[in-house]
């Protein structure tokens, strides 16, 4: 039997253990959520590590330095006086632009980015693919009149990025926890559902709960895999179908290791 300490090192062990089939899925116990969840908790805690990183690239050098040809901004009435006639795009972030137009006299967006904050006269509207929020500029500062100046934005970004430095981590794992762990066990489901193949294949007499365990040790090496590759190198979306691949790979692995149904 296998005891609950050691299946806290089953997001490495299901890479190599040949014999988690007899010692995890014939003789252990519960439905395999404890490595479900320590998975979890460590993606999270990359995850809130990465954003902590990324606020804190928010330097008021790079801010400086990505907005040094950004024009002083007056606002009277809610609406852009000065610069006038003006055209200029900015990238703020990787993948980020910032867009000023106060030339057109057009208040849509022209050829956006996915990611763009778009500033006319009158509006500002974030782009996120295809869907544009638009937004008033009272509305947005609150207020009618003002004057925006590069300093007073290199200000508000880093103070803003100071106070998300404390903020941001723990929300990250607030959030990446549950929604991790949800994910992973739906996945460990449906993997658990197609286990009646392999089993049937295979002639083995398993119930649900000895699946699940099955189905968790399969699916494991493409969650751990997809993880690291999708934090290192952004390769999200790689895993979709190696990863279908892999897991049914060591499910028929595992399922052909089990006792015979007597």
């Amino acid at each position: 039997m296998i005891c609950a300490k050691c299946s806290l090192s089953l997001p490495v062990r299901s890479f190599y253990d040949k014999d988690l089939s007899e010692k995890y899925v014939a003789a252990g116990h519960g439905i395999g959520l404890i490595p479900l969840f320590v998975l979890s908790v460590i993606a999270a805690l990359i995850y809130a590590v990465y954003s902590l990183i990324a606020v804190n690239a928010f330097s008021p050098e790079i801010i400086t330095q990505r907005i040094t040809d950004l024009p002083d901004i007056q606002i009277q009435n809610g609406q852009i006086v000065q610069p006038e006639n003006f055209f200029g795009r900015y990238q703020i972030g990787d993948g980020l632009h910032l867009t000023i137009d106060t030339a057109s006299g057009d208040e849509t967006v022209k050829d956006p980015s996915p990611n763009e904050i778009y500033v006319s006269k009158n509006g500002i509207q974030f782009v996120k693919g295809q869907k544009v929020e638009l937004m008033p500029l009272n509305k947005l500062f609150g207020m009618d009149n003002l004057s925006i100046t590069k300093d007073s934005i290199s200000d508000f970004v880093v103070q803003s990025a100071g106070k998300m430095m404390f903020v941001l981590p723990a929300f990250v794992l607030s959030i990446a926890i549950p929604m991790l762990f949800l994910k992973y066990v739906v996945l460990v489901y449906l993997l658990a559902l197609v286990s009646y193949v392999a089993t049937f294949f295979y002639k083995n007499g398993v119930p649900f709960e000895a699946r699940m365990r099955l189905a968790t040790i399969s699916a494991l090496p493409v969650f751990v895999f997809n993880l690291i590759f999708g934090v290192l190198l952004g390769l999200f979306e790689l895993g979709a179908i190696i990863g279908t691949i892999v897991s049914l790979i060591y499910l028929f692995f595992h399922a052909s290791r089990m006792p015979k149904a007597a």
